[in-house]
């Protein structure tokens, strides 16, 4: 069994732990119009609980026992499962983790309602958990910090589309848009766990850098169709990633142009041809394989900030988790 094998069983095993706290949601919400099909088809429709698995693994890292985060790891993934639907409406895009996504199964206004619902079952989550009143509240604070972290990096990457990108600006956009989730499910997992300021300070460190990592590997996917759907779909959505930071400075002068004219196109407007030479420009001006090599040096720097945890098996399962988030193949 490879490392990564390991990790991929160990995330089976905590979706398994997660389940019934999924379902605890799954029952809350009223059975009206398409209100509870959307939720039950987002929650059960995959995912990798890999936010879910930070999270506990982190509170076992100081507890020996990853079950109390579990309410709060539902909370992640409620929180997430909104952000998905959002996204999707905002990028047009027509598939999430290999089905239809919400808008396109349900239409637009249903799927904006299905995602707000998420909302509140996140906060259910919490709040109906046996966590002292104190670490609620602590935790809520955890969520609404670091969502408007998440917030504000959304607000970048829409931005981005209209500009220019260089890595810079694509570091900075998805330090916050997924580094800021990623903070939010091991912050939240080493506040249950009773971690110290100092210990939660490196953390954040951590899941910040180690969420720019997470999606470098997902720009990179999206090449191959790791990602549950077709291959350059964020070009269709002209997204610039930094795969295109890299090509847009590595291409010859008209290869450069033919780039931006592509990603300004509306998504009908973009062949699949135009996709098929973008995914080559990549592959010919090593955007891709520059992309894999950030990535992976972003883990390392990250894990610098995992040194002085306590010395636990879970720590090293932990750091397992982390290299990962740069060599996973979905």
């Amino acid at each position: 069994m490879t490392a990564d094998d390991d990790v991929e069983q160990y995330l089976t095993e905590v979706g398994h732990l997660l389940n019934p706290y999924l379902q605890r949601a799954i029952d809350r919400v009223p059975d009206v119009a398409v209100l509870k099909e959307g939720v039950v088809a987002q929650v059960l429709g995959g995912g990798k609980r890999l936010r879910a698995a930070l999270c506990t693994t982190v509170c076992e890292v100081f507890t020996g026992d990853p079950e109390p985060a579990l309410p709060f790891a539902a909370a992640v993934e409620h929180l997430q499962n909104f952000t998905l639907i959002h996204d999707d409406i905002a990028d047009g895009d027509e598939e999430r983790r290999g089905a239809a996504s919400a808008w396109k199964r349900f239409g637009v206004a249903h799927a904006i309602n299905i995602g707000d619902a998420f909302i509140p079952l996140g906060a259910l989550a919490v709040l109906e958990s046996d966590y002292p009143p104190q670490t609620k509240l602590d935790l809520l604070g955890v969520i609404s910090r670091f969502g408007l972290v998440v917030a504000e990096g959304q607000s970048l990457d829409i931005s981005l589309r209209d500009r220019e990108p260089t890595v810079a600006a694509y570091v900075e956009c998805t330090s916050k848009k997924t580094g800021g989730f990623f903070a939010m499910a091991v912050v939240g997992g080493a506040v249950v766990g009773g971690a110290g300021s100092a210990a939660i300070a490196e953390l954040e460190a951590f899941a910040t850098s180690a969420g720019v990592a997470f999606q470098i590997k997902d720009d990179v996917l999206d090449v191959s169709g790791g990602k549950g759907r077709r291959a350059g779909s964020d070009v269709l959505e002209g997204k610039r990633t930094l795969l295109v930071a890299h090509a847009l400075e590595h291409a010859a002068d008209g290869d450069a142009a033919r780039l931006r004219a592509i990603l300004d196109r509306p998504r009908h407007a973009v062949s699949d041809g135009d996709v098929a030479w973008v995914l080559e420009l990549y592959a010919r001006t090593g955007a891709t394989a520059a992309a894999e090599a950030m990535a992976g040096g972003i883990v390392d720097e990250a894990l610098e900030h995992l040194a002085g945890l306590p010395e636990t098996p879970a720590k090293y399962r932990f750091i397992r988790l982390a290299r990962h988030l740069s060599r996973r193949v979905r």
